[in-house]
């Protein structure tokens, strides 16, 4: 595994970095897709072990460590705190006790393999999208197992563009303990390789699988392992997104604020703000109970899209905008001086100063499938607090402004 990081160690480590933890009973009690932002370990709840597994786990990716190091390194932990062997421990879900397997050689082998395999597969994620202008094919090749499933052998040899669909559900590794690869090439290779513009689509069959932990049945392709129907790195943007969101939305108001400010200042959004990636979008400022009145609408968040901080990069970029000018533009979103309403009552301005800048915000609303008014962030401007006075003045005259 260890070639494996020599790869593309900065996106793996990254990725990896920024999950979060959730102890489990089973490992079907969090939803495939949500295996891409939170580490979770088996039969861990009730046992204060996770912290120590995740930074074994976090050490190998990190620093590239075989898998007999983090065998023995991890082993006398998990035996002196009594997650290890088998053992009677009781259901959260059902309640009832049973015998179940903790720690073994074999676990720590299978929770050593997901957490690297998968780091591996999101850094070659992010790499092969910084690339795509000069590789923009991928090719699935013959796995190097010695014992091959049918199901994979008959992937070899697909050639498809980056973002053609097929790679959301099957790029590698596609269960456990898969051994395939892809491999990112040129248009001529690929044309080479019999790839051609009119070529028919691979088939891809689903077929029904029921979550016996949650009773629902999920689709999943014919070939891959429930729980491994998703690419790490590409799924990994847009369920951060809901992810937050959702955890945000749930939180009372005097509570959101304090987590919009975390999520502002923390690494996800220097990620964004460096390379942003397709489908991502993050909470980063409260709508004032106030506004929200005005505005005949839930007082909820303001999400900042990646299409528009790209956007808002770009528009910028002669007067040189950096994060941490975009994170001053942020602090006066979190606690504005003055609000105001648009005309249509379909948007609204913040004004303020923070850290000796002054910046004007607009997020205009947007009605989402559920039929749910969400509001998104579409531009931010530096003023002057001359300027800021003077649209303030203009807003009180048409009574509109809300301090």
């Amino acid at each position: 595994m260890s070639d494996l990081f020599k790869t593309a160690p900065k996106e793996v480590t990254r990725f990896f970095e920024a999950k979060g933890s959730e102890p489990t009973f089973d490992w079907r009690d969090i939803a495939p897709d949500e295996h891409a932002f939170t580490f979770t370990v088996a039969k861990t709840a009730g046992f204060d072990v996770l912290d120590d597994i995740r930074e074994e786990v976090s050490r190998a990716v990190r620093d590239q460590v075989p898998f007999e190091e983090f065998r023995k390194s991890l082993t006398p932990t998990l035996q002196k705190k009594g997650w290890w062997g088998r053992a009677i421990a009781t259901d959260p879900k059902t309640g009832v006790p049973d015998i179940v397997q903790l720690g073994s050689p074999r676990r720590l082998k299978t929770i050593y393999w997901a957490n690297t395999r998968t780091a591996y597969a999101a850094g070659e994620w992010e790499r092969t999208q910084r690339n795509k202008a000069f590789l923009p094919f991928i090719l699935y090749q013959r796995t190097i197992a010695r014992d091959p499933r049918d199901e994979h052998l008959g992937f070899v040899g697909i050639v498809l563009p980056v973002d053609h669909p097929f790679w959301e559900t099957h790029y590698p590794p596609n269960g456990w303990g898969c051994e395939c690869t892809v491999r990112q090439i040129s248009r001529r290779e690929a044309v080479a390789l019999g790839w051609s513009e009119d070529q028919e689509e691979p088939v891809v069959v689903f077929e029904n699988w029921k979550n016996k932990r949650t009773g629902k049945t999920e689709k999943v392709p014919r070939g891959i392992d429930p729980g491994w129907a998703q690419n790490p790195g590409k799924n990994r943007a847009k369920n951060v997104s809901t992810f937050l969101s959702d955890r945000v939305a749930a939180l009372p108001a005097n509570r959101r604020t304090a987590a919009i400010e975390d999520i502002v200042g923390s690494p996800i959004l220097k990620s964004m703000y460096e390379k942003p990636k397709k489908g991502m979008f993050l909470p980063v400022a409260p709508v004032r109970q106030d506004l929200a009145q005005a505005l005949g609408a839930e007082p909820t968040f303001v999400r900042l899209s990646s299409d528009s901080l790209e956007h808002m990069i770009k528009e910028h970029k002669e007067r040189g905008l950096t994060l941490d000018d975009m994170r001053s533009a942020l602090a006066v979103a979190a606690n504005p001086e003055a609000a105001i309403p648009l005309h249509s009552k379909k948007g609204f301005t913040y004004l303020g100063e923070a850290n000796g800048k002054g910046w004007r915000l607009t997020a205009k609303a947007v009605v989402a499938e559920t039929g749910e008014t969400e509001w998104w962030m579409t531009s931010f401007h530096r003023k002057t607090r001359k300027e800021i006075d003077r649209i303030k003045r203009r807003a009180e005259k048409d009574g509109k402004l809300l301090k």
